[in-house]
């Protein structure tokens, strides 16, 4: 090598920085420079920043594509010597939403120009560059969201060596097939409708190629961010963003010159309507890392399946505007008429808006009970009686007695309505009576609990139930409330149907005389009615016991005088 000429001394340099660049001066000059030069890698998105990748989705089955067109000047420098002095790389790039918040995409870089400082040939002038492909998970957020987060993972082939074996800073090399990886965590800050602030940190797996001592590549720590600035309704973006990375070997690469490239970017896009994107920009290395041009310019042009056409929504409720009867206001969404677009303050008209109602669609019943709480009362005093059939709303009382409390006029404890004595003080065991009774005031009947006996096969009534019969005119006459009774009759099968039917009315309307005549009962107070064998308490009686059972005398309340 001639000392004295300086064009000869750089171009020196460069054999032997691109010699070390792949590890060794033998390889160099057969392999030419096996790593991956041009760190500017687009967004995946074209509604994304430039670098900067967002958490955002695409929507279900949305398909979309970009094309860009990347040029750096003095890409790679090594310790102030130039050694790749221009690149020009183009990019090719397919994604597709899946259910919202997954998108799934593909890059395929090309490299139409790589030059040496002397312009020798000393690189392969175009190449295929590495394959990219993989996918973006959004977890969290969406663009109405302040805070939005994802991950993606992207998996890169070594297509350009496969390609070519004299790759020259367009890939990773390696003869063989080999598969790296990048995984990523993507935030991203709205503020307000006009920026958003995508950040991002990622960890890339590569082949280790290179010499520490002048250039070693091998795995990365990668980040960047960005501020997006959205004008005319997101039809406008204008970028600032900066990206970089640097080795993963603390003790080789990390934060060392040649290995630690970054960039800052500006640059501008234009999003019509009807999905396409024109983007233009350039960015300049503010370090001397591998990749980091003086300056590089780009321009792209994306295009992004449009969404469903939506009518337009003025207030955003969901209810397009030829259907919402109040197109400037929203409909409160709480199930009730939310399909006119009005909002509904009071849902039940109750005077009470819905905000303070505690039963927002159910009207409050304005009866001075718990009016203000907006919950109807149907049941003021919750005894089980709605208000419209309770004599006494507001006082709790028994169905027996209109919904109104049991009056005790003796005050024995016993309620007058089944108090057998209601004006004489007695005891609950005596039903309210100072001597032992025989008769219970049911409900729907007086329970006797003794049985009617007459004579077999008669309706001669026997002397040892006057007692029982005297005690049931007795209850009768204190409770005139009970307007009307009827005796029933009741008989075993024993005999023929008409012989027990006509037997049953007999003994009925012995035990009616018996009342009216003995226990001075009004007649019209009492019916009689026979029937016969028809109504057994045991059916298919067999035995003694199970007929006795079947003969027996009823008394069933027909009517009552109504509470006051």
């Amino acid at each position: 090598m001639d000392t004295n000429n300086p064009r000869m001394l750089n171009w020196g340099w460069v054999v032997i920085l691109a010699a070390f660049a792949i590890g060794g001066a033998s390889s160099a000059t057969a392999q030419g420079a096996q790593i991956d030069l041009n760190q500017f890698r687009p967004a995946e998105l074209a509604t994304d920043g430039f670098a900067s990748s967002t958490p955002d989705g695409q929507g279900h089955a949305r398909f979309g594509f970009q094309v860009w067109l990347d040029y750096s000047d003095d890409p790679l420098r090594v310790n102030g010597t130039e050694v790749v002095a221009q690149q020009l790389t183009g990019h090719l790039m397919l994604n597709i939403g899946l259910w919202d918040r997954l998108v799934l995409y593909v890059d395929m870089p090309y490299h139409f120009m790589i030059k040496d400082p002397m312009d020798s040939g000393a690189f392969k002038k175009s190449n295929l560059g590495d394959l990219y492909f993989g996918g973006r998970l959004n977890f969290f957020g969406t663009r109405d969201d302040i805070f939005q987060i994802g991950t993606q993972a992207t998996l890169t082939i070594n297509t350009a060596s496969l390609a070519s074996g004299r790759q020259s800073f367009a890939g990773q090399a390696d003869q063989k097939p080999y598969l790296g990886g990048w995984f990523e965590l993507l935030l991203n800050f709205n503020a307000g409708d006009y920026v958003r602030i995508p950040i991002q940190a990622g960890y890339k797996i590569g082949p280790q190629r290179g010499d520490p001592a002048v250039l070693f590549v091998g795995n990365e720590f990668t980040y960047g961010g960005g501020v997006l600035v959205m004008l005319g309704n997101d039809h406008f973006m204008i970028s600032g963003e900066v990206f970089g990375r640097t080795g993963a070997n603390p003790t080789v690469n990390m934060w060392s010159k040649n290995e630690t490239p970054v960039e800052v970017l500006g640059g501008f896009k234009w999003l019509p309507d009807f999905g396409f994107t024109l983007g233009v920009g350039g960015s300049a290395g503010v370090t001397a890392g591998y990749g980091a041009p003086d300056w590089r310019v780009f321009a792209m042009l994306g295009y992004t399946m449009p969404a469903d056409e939506k009518a337009p929504d003025v207030d955003r409720d969901g209810i397009p505007d030829a259907l919402d009867q109040c197109p400037n206001e929203a409909e409160d969404e709480d199930g009730f008429q939310d399909e006119d677009g009005c909002p509904d303050l009071d849902n039940d008209g109750d005077g009470i808006v819905d905000a303070d109602d505690k039963c927002p669609n159910g009207a409050e019943d304005i009866d001075g009970f718990e009016d203000d709480d907006g919950c109807p009362d149907p049941d003021n005093d919750g005894d089980g009686i709605l208000d419209a059939d309770d004599q006494c709303p507001n006082d709790a009382g028994a169905a027996e007695n209109n919904g109104c409390p049991d009056p005790d006029r003796d005050g024995d404890g016993v309620p007058d309505r089944i108090d057998n004595c209601p004006d004489d003080p007695g005891t609950v065991e005596n039903q309210g009576c100072q001597e032992k009774q025989l008769v219970v005031i049911g409900a729907g009947q007086l329970e006797i609990l003794e049985k009617v006996y007459f004579k077999s096969g008669s309706a001669k009534l026997q002397k040892r139930s006057w007692a029982l019969l005297d005690n049931v005119a007795s209850v009768l006459i204190a409770h005139p409330e009970i307007k009307r009774i009827r005796v029933e009759g009741h008989t075993d099968r024993t005999g023929s149907l008409k012989y027990n039917m006509i037997l049953s009315k007999k003994r009925a309307n012995t035990v009616v005389r018996y009342l009216v005549g003995r226990g001075q009962v009004s007649r019209s107070r009492l019916v009689a009615q026979g029937f016969g064998p028809k109504r057994p308490l045991v059916t298919d009686a067999k035995s003694k016991e199970e007929r006795a059972m079947n003969r027996r005398v009823e008394f069933h309340i027909v009517s009552k005088k109504p509470k006051k």
